[in-house]
């Protein structure tokens, strides 16, 4: 596990890990149960290798159930198809005919296999190991996908989309450097009539610019135009463009809008009153700050900032008898995947999969919670601090 990752992981570590048990596969799809809540997509082989840890996440009993879990069938015996060996934090996974299937690398040294499980058409293996974290001993279980097959944990009534074909992608066009040089000079433009004739200037480059859209409404908020800054954020509201709810957001804490935040147009243009719509929405609705509360000896208080650029800020504290630990701030990326979302914590400059962690949007009350895993039983739940 990298250093930055790690040293997040211990802080965030008040308890001892717990020993995980294998639910079975999935008789309709890819996934498979690792105790009686946890749905996990298994490792991808290529080259006969596998890397990283298994995405999990916690599911509902009607997710569950839709994914028709069959009873594990351990591999044992002289029926049995599959073996697995560890050495060090190596996991090598054989045929019975000795062949290999993958090998894989734990984040720990493993100390002995338990078990090995085949699915019903022995396209999915899966392993259960212990090892030693925290000074004691846990079982921790992983799955490899022999089939090669492309997974994610679909809600019940989802239809799966078809993937268009990528054989012949279109490569992006260039930047325009006129439209760069537009964007540059009105985003250091000084607020009030400069700004609004910089953001025009973009506009007629791009009429379509969804930054350039706001920048306009900004600017005639600021002059109090207020009839025009409603008509302008509603070129945003039925724009096309992905990114343009991104700014209807950005509308709701900017203190250019301030003196419209009571204006019921405002208000329905940039979705104060309404339930989020999107991923986006409930990640950034509330301006992009989360905490959870700490307890001493028991949860660590975290802080967490997400910004619009897809950057945020992360920082624990522990307590326990009268000692504290402080992190500072991690510093990563954010990336929406799905329903879920995604940080990065780069290390010395580079993200691999060990350096990324999958949080899910829950229900928490009344509020959406969002529910980060760094790994096994190291997890988090922050809630939305309103701005």
């Amino acid at each position: 596990m990298p250093m930055r990752r790690a040293a997040l992981v211990l802080m965030l570590l008040a308890t001892p890990a717990a020993a995980d048990t294998f639910g079975g596969f999935s008789g309709v799809d890819r996934p498979y149960l690792v105790n009686a809540d946890r749905v996990c997509t298994p490792l991808k082989i290529q080259n006969g290798a596998a890397a990283g840890m298994p995405a999990c996440e916690k599911a509902t009993a009607d997710v569950i159930a839709h994914l028709s879990i069959k009873d594990p069938v351990p591999q044992s015996g002289t029926k049995a198809a599959f073996a697995a060996t560890a050495s060090g934090k190596t996991l090598t996974v054989t045929k019975k005919s000795g062949d290999k299937v993958v090998a894989w690398d734990a984040p720990d040294p493993i100390a002995k296999v338990v078990e090995v499980y085949a699915s019903q058409y022995e396209d999915r293996v899966a392993v259960a190991f212990t090892t030693r974290r925290m000074g004691k001993e846990v079982t921790d279980v992983v799955a490899f996908d022999l089939g090669q097959g492309q997974t994610a944990i679909r809600q019940p009534d989802q239809p799966t989309q078809p993937t268009p074909p990528t054989t012949n992608p279109q490569p992006q066009p260039p930047a325009d450097p006129k439209l760069t040089a537009a964007l540059t000079a009105a985003r250091k433009a000084p607020k009030g009539a400069k700004a609004l004739a910089a953001w025009k200037a973009v506009l007629a480059i791009d009429a379509g610019s969804s930054e350039a859209i706001y920048g306009v409404a900004a600017a005639q908020a600021v002059q109090k135009a207020t009839a025009d800054a409603l008509a302008t954020l509603g070129q945003l509201v039925s724009s096309a463009k992905p990114d343009a709810i991104e700014w209807l957001v950005e509308a709701r804490f900017d203190p250019a809008f301030a003196a419209l935040r009571a204006d019921a147009k405002f208000r329905t243009a940039v979705g104060l009153d309404r339930k989020p719509a999107t991923v986006y929405e409930k990640v950034m609705g509330f301006g992009g700050q989360w905490e959870q509360t700490g307890t001493s000896c028991d949860k660590a208080e975290v802080r967490m900032t997400m910004l619009r650029d897809r950057s945020f800020k992360l920082r624990v504290k522990t307590t326990c008898e009268g000692q504290q630990f402080d992190s500072g701030n991690f510093k990563g990326t954010w990336r929406i995947d799905g329903n879920r979302v995604v940080l990065a914590l780069p290390n010395k400059g580079k993200i691999t999969v060990q350096d990324e962690a999958a949080c899910s949007l829950d229900a928490v009350g009344d509020e959406i919670g969002l529910h980060c895993s760094l790994g096994k039983d190291i997890e988090f739940t922050v809630l939305p601090t309103r701005r």
